[in-house]
């Protein structure tokens, strides 16, 4: 994190890591591909070389603990939680009438490429992002768009820690056999196997679950059950 941020944003950003949300970023939407600028600029005509795309996140388990000492709200506790925290972020931070909410909802950019730009991950087997500090068990949580022109906060990309993986345990231990070291996940084939009645990955990923980058980060069984069942009820819904 750079030295010279302003003392509103420092103060922001500690508060957001007291919630459990302790990975940030920003920058500037120029970084973004012309596709994404244009869906941005019908979400805010005011967009311009000082506009910011905020990312927010958090690894490992401490937001699943804070989020489990308080009582949230809805059939997703967890976007809840986060969007309450960001937009509680952006009253505190950022000038009145000069950000919105873009994720939790329906973001007009994909997250992973935002998380690229950040320099949070490297691909993986998997079809998700892999951190050099978190491994497999981080995630996306807001993304605020503003017009105020806050310094950038990224990070060079890491190297990757599959490079390093010489057992590669995820690729032999998918009982679906949709992962390939050479390839993207297949997807089809994840979600059919996953949807089946013997199924063993339906309230986990065994393959994530064998990952051994940063197994100390690993989520609680608990948390891995719950996002697992909920994507779960998102399979049923396109495959039936």
């Amino acid at each position: 994190m750079p030295d010279n941020l302003p003392q509103n944003l420092k103060l922001g950003i500690d508060a957001l890591r007291h919630k459990g949300l302790n990975l940030f970023a920003v920058m500037s939407v120029r970084r973004l591909p012309d596709q994404a600028i244009e869906s941005l600029t019908r979400l805010n005509p005011l967009l311009s070389d000082d506009s910011r795309i905020i990312l927010i996140g958090h690894g490992g388990k401490t937001l699943w603990e804070r989020l489990s000492a308080e009582a949230q709200p809805g059939p997703d506790p967890i976007d809840h939680y986060s969007g309450e925290a960001a937009l509680r972020f952006s009253q505190e931070v950022l000038p009145p009438g000069t950000y919105q909410l873009l994720y939790p909802g329906d973001s007009p950019i994909s997250l992973q490429r935002l998380g690229t730009i950040a320099g949070w991950h490297n691909p993986s087997p998997l079809g998700i992002g892999i951190h050099p500090q978190w491994g497999l068990w981080y995630a996306y949580r807001a993304v605020i768009l503003t017009n105020e022109p806050l310094p950038e906060i990224l990070q060079p990309t890491p190297p990757s820690p599959c490079a390093a993986c010489h057992e590669k345990p995820c690729l032999s231990v998918c009982p679906a056999g949709a992962l390939t070291e050479d390839k993207m996940i297949d997807r089809e084939r994840c979600a059919h196997y996953r949807l089946g009645s013997d199924s063993r990955c339906g309230d986990r990923c065994v393959a994530r679950w064998s990952c051994p980058v940063s197994t100390d980060q690993r989520y609680t069984l608990e948390q891995v059950q719950y996002h697992y069942r909920l994507s779960l009820e998102t399979l049923r819904h396109y495959y039936s």
